[in-house]
């Protein structure tokens, strides 16, 4: 259960690393969310013509699914660690 916790905090990790809207904000671009939706971004980089932020619109995409997939894999560990605890309880055993 404690290998949950780790996963979802290196999923945060990536979630802030996410900084798309301040790219595009630092560009001009006017964007109202904070957090934007990848088909948002996508748009936005087919009017694009600098390559430099385009590269870094599309290394944020990445790390909106490093997000979406290290919160999974955390979801998942915590729901194996409960059902282990119930299989083998070792935590009653610690206190």
């Amino acid at each position: 259960m404690v290998v949950a916790i780790y996963v979802y905090i290196i999923a945060i990790i990536f979630r802030l690393l996410d900084n798309s809207a301040a790219l595009l904000i630092r560009h001009g671009i006017s964007v109202s969310p904070f957090y934007l939706k990848p088909p948002i971004i996508l748009a936005q980089i087919e009017d694009l013509d600098d390559e430099k932020l385009i590269w870094k619109l599309r290394r944020n995409l990445w790390y909106q699914k490093l997000h979406i997939g290290f919160t999974a894999l955390a979801i998942l560990t915590l729901i194996v660690g409960i059902v282990y605890e119930i299989y083998n309880p070792y935590i009653i055993y610690l206190m």
